[in-house]
C-alpha cells in the first residue's frame, strides 16, 4: 500500500495485490496519476479548473465533466432535490453568516434554495458526487476487465483505493474499512463499526469534521437543498454500493433525507447503509456492519 497527500483535498491511499510485485507497484502509481489528471478537471479551488470555465462560460468540451454533470442531474431528478449539484449559493450564503456572526435570515435562505434549484453553470459543485466517480475512474484504468459486483477469487490480482470518506475495491481479498464515530472523529480513535467489502465501494458522508461557527453554535456544513439548512437527524451516513459514485450521492442525500426516507432510498437502489443519528442511535441495513 502507498499513499499520497494531499490529493482531492485529501488523503489518498491505494493498495494492488498480484504475483507481481513490480507491476503492481506500477499499476499502485497509475492509479494516482489518473486521480491528478482529473483532479484539476473538477477542482473547485483552483480558478484554472475545467470546472471554473464551466462556471465562466457556461459550457464545457470536457468529457470527464459533462459525464460527471449528466450523472449528478440524473441523481437530483430521482431524489427529488435531496441531491443538488448546484449548491452555491447556499454554501456561499452561510458562510457570509458566519462572518457576519449571525445565521441567514428565513428570506436569504429561501432566495438561495431558488436560485440552487434553477441549476445555473456559475453555480455547479460536484462535491458530492465527483470524488466517487473519480474513484471508480481511477481503478477501472488499472483493472479494466473486472467489473462492479463480479466474484473473484482470494488469488486473483485485486486493488482498493480509498479517497478520504470514499472506498472503492475490485477483485482479490476483500477489505475491512472502518466506519468513523461522527462524535469523535479523530485519526487516533478506534472506529464505530467495520464493514468488509468485495467488489463494492463504500462512502461516508457527515458533518463531524466540517462546520459554521455562528454565536457560539456549530452548524454542519452538510446542507438540505430544500430548505437550505443544516443536516440535524443523521450524524454520519455510510453506504455500500456498487459504484463509489453511487455510495457517495447516496451517502450525502441521506444526511438531507432523515432516516426513514434514506434507507428506503437506500434500499431502492441495491444498497446497504448503516447510520449514527444525531441522538447516538445506529440503524443499518444488515449483520455485515459490525460494531468494534
Amino acid at each position: 500500500m502507498r499513499s499520497h497527500e494531499p490529493l482531492l483535498g485529501t488523503r489518498a491511499s491505494v493498495a494492488v495485490t498480484g504475483p507481481d510485485a513490480v507491476l503492481a507497484e506500477e499499476a499502485e502509481l497509475a492509479v494516482f496519476a489518473e486521480v491528478e489528471r482529473l483532479e484539476p478537471v473538477f477542482s473547485v479551488f483552483d480558478e484554472d479548473s475545467a470546472l471554473w470555465e464551466l462556471r465562466r462560460t457556461g459550457t464545457t468540451a470536457v468529457d470527464e465533466l459533462q459525464t460527471v454533470l449528466g450523472l449528478a442531474q440524473r441523481w437530483m431528478e430521482l431524489t427529488a432535490g435531496a441531491f443538488c449539484p448546484t449548491m452555491a449559493p447556499l454554501m456561499e450564503l452561510w458562510g457570509r453568516a458566519e462572518e457576519r456572526g449571525l445565521p441567514p435570515t428565513t428570506a436569504e435562505l429561501e432566495r438561495a434554495v431558488t436560485e440552487a434549484r434553477q441549476g445555473q453553470p456559475e453555480h455547479v459543485d460536484l462535491n458530492g458526487i465527483a470524488k466517487g466517480w473519480i474513484a471508480d475512474r481511477a481503478v477501472a484504468g488499472v483493472l479494466p476487465q473486472t467489473e462492479a459486483g463480479t466474484e473473484a477469487s482470494a488469488a486473483s490480482p485485486g486493488v482498493w483505493l480509498s479517497l478520504g470518506g470514499d472506498l472503492v475495491h475490485r477483485g482479490g481479498d476483500s477489505v475491512v474499512v472502518g466506519i468513523e464515530d461522527p462524535k469523535r472523529p479523530y485519526d487516533n480513535v478506534a472506529p464505530l463499526a467495520t464493514v468488509e467489502v468485495t467488489n463494492e465501494a463504500v462512502a461516508t458522508s457527515g458533518g463531524g469534521r466540517r462546520w459554521w461557527t455562528i454565536l457560539g453554535e456549530r452548524h454542519s456544513k452538510v446542507l438540505d437543498p430544500r430548505s437550505g439548512q443544516p443536516t440535524d437527524t443523521i450524524s454520519s451516513a455510510t453506504v455500500v454500493a456498487e459504484s463509489a459514485a453511487t455510495a457517495d450521492v447516496l451517502a450525502t442525500t441521506a444526511l438531507a433525507l432523515g432516516p426513514t426516507d434514506a434507507a428506503a432510498l437506500v434500499t431502492e437502489q441495491g444498497g446497504e447503509y448503516f447510520f449514527v443519528l444525531a441522538d447516538g442511535s445506529i440503524e443499518c441495513s444488515s449483520g455485515r456492519f459490525r460494531r468494534a
